[in-house]
């Protein structure tokens, strides 16, 4: 049976030690937290260990949080700023590799060129040149359903910017491929 308090009442409840209302907070949107995360770090191990994070820090602040504002977004952006958090120390960490041991100059030849080529389908090509919050709204609503308030609140944006997105984003494809 599930809990159908509001969100803010649930996190209050967690603030004053109910663990049931914080599992049930996590469980209504750990997936979209791992979505967000995996599209912010680009690998799916990271992307669970940003929204086991971004959870962590949700409890911690559970009884700092304004009771009457929307759980969601507050949520999204503590993720959205782990993630941030993360690509940085990544970058670092590859900095300091390439000071200590440079990769080798090697160029791929042009058979490993045309492999990698034929490898990835011509679609995910296309979406893959879209701009990123194009590439990263048409994923969450097209490819993994979510809905256009879903992945606004994910990204700290308007639906109707989610909308026009997906629009931009699905009209790249029709010229792409030649369909009108």
């Amino acid at each position: 049976m599930s809990d159908a308090r509001p969100d803010d009442v649930l996190l209050a409840a967690a603030a004053a030690g109910d663990d049931a209302a914080f599992a049930t907070l996590v469980r209504r949107y750990i997936r979209q937290a791992t979505l967000l995360a995996a599209q912010l770090v680009g690998d799916a191990d990271d992307a669970e260990d940003v929204a086991q994070d971004a959870f962590t820090v949700v409890h911690r602040d559970a009884a700092r949080f304004e009771q009457g504002r929307p759980f969601a977004p507050w949520c999204f952006a503590i993720v959205r700023r782990l993630a941030a958090n993360r690509r940085a120390r990544a970058a670092r960490r590859a900095r300091l590799m390439q000071l200590w041991r440079p990769a080798p100059v090697s160029t791929p030849s042009h058979e490993d060129a045309a492999l990698s080529r034929v490898d990835a389908g011509a679609l995910m090509r296309v979406v893959a040149h879209l701009p990123p919050m194009q590439r990263a709204c048409f994923e969450l609503v097209v490819i993994r359903e979510l809905s256009a308030e879903e992945a606004a609140a994910m990204h700290g944006i308007a639906e109707s910017t989610v909308r026009q997105h997906v629009f931009r984003a699905r009209a790249a494809l029709k010229e792409a491929f030649g369909n009108d």
